[in-house]
């Protein structure tokens, strides 16, 4: 547990440099909460719980809507759980699922901002933030998943 809400940590820090610094939007906390599913296989509620409230923390640091990363987050959540579980761990699968996370919260929020009129943004908006986050995020994914897996199998039995 410690290893996840240390990677959960790490992952708010990174975004938050990328963000101001660089003025690249990235998505570190969602990845993170794929490469920590090992630790959760056969623990579906903790799992959701945890992504919840990591949510919740991304809303306090990030947005100025401190309820609604946490429903997406939860939701993302729940078909990562079930992509996740019924597939191998692999570079591969973890590479799918950060994609299907990133291109899925992005249209989440696309839907809700355009129902609510808080911005407005095309289609093509949509799709020029989904380039932009798609290259940094698979560099980061791939570095993360190498790491967390040395940890996790040097480390397993403490787990």
């Amino acid at each position: 547990m410690i290893f996840n809400m240390l990677l959960v940590l790490i992952s708010i820090i990174l975004e938050n440099i990328f963000n101001l610094h660089l003025n690249i939007s990235i998505l570190f906390t969602l990845i993170s909460l794929i490469i920590i599913f090992p630790y959760f296989k056969n623990a579906k509620k903790e799992y959701l719980i945890f992504s919840f409230f990591t949510g919740l923390i991304y809303d306090l640091f990030f947005t100025n809507f401190y309820i609604l990363n946490c429903f997406i987050y939860l939701f993302i959540s729940y078909f990562i759980f079930y992509i996740l579980k019924n597939h191998n761990f692999n570079i591969f699968t973890v590479l799918y699922s950060s994609i299907f996370a990133i291109f899925l919260y992005n249209f989440i929020l696309f839907i809700i901002f355009n129902f609510y009129n808080y911005t407005n943004y095309s289609l093509l908006d949509l799709s020029l933030i989904l380039r932009s986050f798609i290259f940094v995020n698979i560099i980061y994914t791939i570095f993360i998943y190498l790491i967390s897996k040395i940890i996790f199998y040097r480390f397993n039995s403490y787990i």
